[in-house]
């Protein structure tokens, strides 16, 4: 277990942070790489471009349908026309299609690539772990359900500021009005505003995480993976392991990832890896903040016939979203593996608690073996003696 403490010594504490498109991201997916190529047939660093703060792309939207808002007042059908547009770009961000955020300036960021070929060209296993720390506005986990309620009520105010413009829309050709659409609408300008205000708060006045469990408890326990599997190949597959960048940058390193996967068109299973350094490790059945999906079902059967062995159980985790939800939306062969409490939430989230000393190198190890038993079993097609 030296290497899994010396991994996540050196990724959150030489390392300051590692945020997106960042100097120190950079640094860490360098030396993600060094420690990976003695495991695998090929490795390199990717890049692609990310915007800056995704947190700045969520108050532009706020921000458009404050003026959807306004414009409703004395031209309801052109709000309803401009706000329509501004909800599904917002919705199509939130399922991994970037719209107006291509607009931003875009900044360089970094993945890290490993393959160890197999005997069937035409399958792959996927392990991956995001590589970024975040720059979190909450000191404590228990504030994320309270964040997706939040989502729901921002999405439900721009539902109902469309349904006045569109009955107002109505009612000017017919001579007939609602009575209450303007109070509605000064109600949603009131909440895109405060939303805007908040979340331009949370862009600039977050502070650094240095994401020990979140995530380097996940590399490190990728990175033992490739060692193990370095040793007892998995033949019946190429095995990709995937340290993906951009993860709080609207997970622009994992959409790189299901975009060439995707034109590959091969038989493909993903086991994400996250938080797994602190407590109950569980596997996930279904996994989505504003749209739930659930789990590859072959996946999570296997998964269930090892729990025992590894002190694991299963989880719904909706609170917040993994690295695996847009392979998940893609309809992709996924499950994660992470550490939770007892609500289901993760633990060391916050900005000041995600420490080297709240992870432990015991569960990280733990979590890379029912990883890799779990990865065995799905290729091998049949149960695997116990791994030690």
């Amino acid at each position: 277990m030296e290497n899994i403490a010396e991994d996540i010594r050196y990724l959150a504490e030489t390392l300051e942070h590692r945020q997106s498109a960042t100097e120190q991201e950079e640094q860490a997916a360098d030396y993600v790489l060094e420690r990976l190529k003695p495991y695998v047939d090929d490795a390199h660093k990717t890049t692609f471009g990310v915007v800056d703060n995704f947190k700045l792309v969520l108050a532009a939207y706020y921000g458009e349908f404050i003026v959807a808002c306004v414009l409703a007042f004395w031209w309801p059908t052109v709000a309803f026309c401009y706000g329509f547009v501004v909800f599904l770009a917002y919705v199509a961000e939130f399922i991994g299609y970037p719209i107006f955020s291509r607009l931003l300036a875009y900044y360089e960021s970094f993945s890290v690539v490993g393959i160890k070929n197999g005997d069937d060209p035409n399958r792959l296993l996927v392990f991956t772990a995001y590589l970024d720390s975040n720059m979190s506005p909450i000191s404590h986990a228990s504030a994320l359900p309270v964040i997706r309620y939040s989502h729901r009520v921002l999405m439900a105010g721009m539902v109902l500021a469309l349904a006045t413009c569109l009955v107002d829309s109505y009612g000017v050709y017919y001579g007939v009005s609602n009575p209450l659409a303007w109070w509605i609408r000064l109600g949603c300008l009131f909440l895109f505003s405060f939303s805007a205000f908040l979340m331009l708060l949370a862009a600039f006045g977050a502070d650094a995480s240095q994401g020990a469990n979140h995530n380097a408890s996940g590399i490190a326990a990728l990175l033992e993976i490739a060692e193990r599997i370095n040793k007892r190949r998995i033949r019946k597959a190429s095995v990709l392991f995937y340290f993906s960048g951009g993860h709080y940058a609207n997970m622009a390193g994992m959409r790189t990832l299901v975009r060439e996967i995707t034109s590959l068109k091969k038989e493909t299973y993903i086991i994400n890896l996250e938080g797994v350094g602190a407590g109950e490790l569980c596997y996930t059945e279904s996994e989505g903040m504003l749209m739930r999906k659930a789990c590859s079902e072959r996946m999570v059967k296997v998964a269930a016939r090892r729990a025992k062995r590894y002190k694991a159980r299963s989880a719904q985790v909706h609170d917040f979203a993994t690295n695996a939800y847009l392979p998940l939306l893609r309809g992709m062969n996924v499950i994660t593996l992470i550490g939770l409490d007892e609500y289901n939430l993760p633990l060391n989230y916050g900005f000041d608690d995600d420490t080297r000393q709240g992870v432990d190198p015991g569960a990280v190890k733990n979590a890379a073996r029912f990883a890799e038993s779990i990865g065995r079993a799905i290729i091998n097609e049949q149960d695997e003696s116990e791994i030690l």
